[in-house]
Formats: structure tokens, sequence, C-alpha cells
């Protein structure tokens, strides 16, 4: 059986280990709310958080993950409820 993660606590640990200079790993479901689409699932292997956009740059910034995919150097946002894995652990939303 596969151990679960409460979504709020993945996210606090991947700011603790982001404080720590310590990457992580997750993936997560893409979703393009413009477009309506969706380019299936991410899995980033090694990733810090970026600090998160204020509300009023980035529309819905309270619901997003800002982070950068340090294996291609690339800066990425996902929806927070859309995050699957957290270090092996399923994440679920109690």
């Amino acid at each position: 059986m596969v151990e679960t993660i409460d979504l709020y606590e993945a996210i606090r640990q991947m700011r603790k280990l982001t404080q720590q200079g310590q990457s992580f790993s997750f993936s997560h479901a893409t979703y393009n709310r413009d477009r309506q689409s969706s380019d299936g699932i991410r899995i980033v292997r090694k990733a810090i958080l970026r600090p998160a956009a204020k509300g009023d740059d980035v529309a819905n910034a309270d619901y997003k993950l800002f982070y950068l995919d340090q294996e291609i150097n690339q800066n990425r946002v996902c929806w927070q409820s859309l995050l699957m894995y957290f270090e092996g652990k399923k994440v679920i939303l109690n």
C-alpha cells in the first residue's frame, strides 16, 4: 500500500526543504486554464519552490505552486490541487 500525505503538509515540507537548500521530487497533473487543456502528468525529479506571486500579479496565485525544475533549469507553475505525489507519497486532500 502506498503511503499518503495531506496536500498542505506536502507543501509545508516542500517549503522546509527549499529553505534548507534541498530539492525534492513530485508529480502533478497539468492543466492550462486559458486553453482548457492538459499535457498529462508531469514528473519532476528535482525541484525547489520559488517565491509565490502576489495575487495582483498572477490570477489565482493563492492556488498555484511556483517551482524551479532543476533538471531542465526552468521555472514552472502548477495548481496545488493537482499535486499527485510528493517524495513517493500519494498526495490526498483531507
